[in-house]
């Protein structure tokens, strides 16, 4: 995955907003399948912020119609629980890890080149 193929949800921001997409390429083709699905649900929804947060995908959007919002949400949860399994910076399985305070989602061998440890020992 590149950066190049995230151009498509840049162009699918705000115009008040950045489009600034702040998560490792691990979790690309999460965002591509994310953004896929909602521009089918809602063409006119537009992203506001996609960020990693506390080791979880944070994807949040200008409102949706009433008609959508429950399809729009269920689509954005299905994208936050694949990202919570997956390594951010590699895409394989991952889990939760921490150094200093800083939660990130990981693969053993990325965890352990980052210095991370699992949350889970």
């Amino acid at each position: 995955m590149t950066e190049d193929e995230l151009d498509h949800i840049r162009r699918r921001f705000s115009r008040i907003y950045s489009p600034f997409i702040d998560v490792g390429k691990g979790w690309y083709l999460i965002l591509i399948e994310l953004d896929a699905e909602l521009a089918t649900i809602d063409p006119d929804l537009r992203y506001v912020q996609i960020k990693e947060r506390f080791g979880e995908l944070r994807t949040y959007t200008t409102r949706a119609c009433p008609e959508t919002w429950n399809r729009v949400r269920d689509a954005k949860l299905k994208a936050r629980e694949k990202a919570a399994v997956t390594c951010e910076s590699c895409g394989r399985t991952g889990t939760l890890h921490v150094n200093t305070g800083w939660y990130r989602t990981l693969c053993p061998s990325c965890a352990a080149e980052a210095d991370y440890v699992s949350v889970q020992q």
